[in-house]
């Protein structure tokens, strides 16, 4: 499920721009089949982890990215942890 789920996300995103709540909102409302919350707390730190590896990716060519990149994990953690108590299983 966690796979359908990504896919979905990704190309939601690419039509109408990333809105990782609103996304979730949709998955637990039943939207896009039966999900249960570890299903969306599995979803959700799949997605965590490939923003940080993409962070990371950014923060390597220098610049602000390099500068931004303990800040915009740390953001990017908590706003996972956020939702996942919310739909997940937290």
């Amino acid at each position: 499920m966690v796979e359908e789920l990504l896919e979905r996300y990704w190309e939601i995103s690419m039509e109408t721009g990333p809105d990782l709540e609103g996304f979730v909102r949709r998955a637990a409302g039943g939207e896009f089949g039966p999900v249960t919350p570890r299903d969306i707390a599995a979803f959700l730190r799949r997605v965590e982890s490939i923003t940080i590896e993409n962070i990371e990716t950014k923060a390597a060519e220098g610049g602000p990215f390099a500068r931004m990149r303990d800040q915009v994990i740390e953001e990017t953690r908590a706003e996972v942890a956020r939702l996942v108590q919310l739909y997940g299983e937290g």
